[in-house]
């Protein structure tokens, strides 16, 4: 995929799985037990609904030239019009629509710039790569300090509260393995490209 303006919001507070489902092996330390969240989606009609509208209105706007930076992708029309998006990177999480709508990522933790594009050692990894940050126990906004192509040695297993956000650089995850997200909750991933 070469498209900068796409994003994977994922939010599965909302799943309820049972132990019968779920081997002990695969749980992720930092998973969150899975109940009926408040904000789960009933209807998943009216969610498909919410974002065919969203989509609509933000192209209409587009073809009658309201916004100059509005590019008919709701979600990036949300951050885009903004000149110093740079300095507010946090407010894409208040942009998601559909059944991600209400993941945060890693909104609430601190920043990590990945400056290195290794992959060498997998099970300890190295401070400033890709891998180090998603693996942590806490909540992240993970951003890259310059274009670069990653090429996974193994499978990537994200932890919860994670955002993945490449706006502003060229970042392809490529040529190699690929990214786990599974029991786990509240990840966002935008403006990346992985083949």
């Amino acid at each position: 995929n070469t498209d900068h303006n796409s994003a994977l919001l994922v939010n599965v507070n909302a799943v309820q799985e049972t132990e019968e489902l779920k081997p002990e092996s695969s749980r992720n330390t930092s998973m969150v037990d899975y109940e009926w969240h408040e904000h789960a989606a009933k209807d998943p009609q009216e969610i498909a609904a919410m974002v065919d509208m969203s989509i609509r209105n933000s192209t209409e706007r587009r073809r009658l030239g309201y916004f100059s930076c509005a590019t008919g992708n709701p979600i990036d029309d949300c951050w885009r019009c903004d000149p110093k998006w740079h300095r507010r990177r946090k407010r894409l999480a208040s942009c998601a629509i559909g059944f991600g709508r209400n993941a945060v990522g890693g909104r609430d933790g601190r920043f990590y710039i990945v400056t290195d594009p290794s992959d060498h050692d997998p099970v300890n990894p190295k401070p400033g790569t890709l891998r180090y940050a998603v693996v942590q126990d806490r909540p992240l906004w993970i951003v890259f300090k310059r274009d670069m192509v990653i090429t996974l040695n193994q499978e990537l297993i994200m932890n919860s509260f994670k955002t993945i956000d490449g706006r502003g650089v060229n970042v392809h995850i490529a040529g190699g393995a690929c990214i786990t997200i599974q029991y786990v909750t509240n990840i966002i991933v935008h403006g990346i490209n992985i083949h």
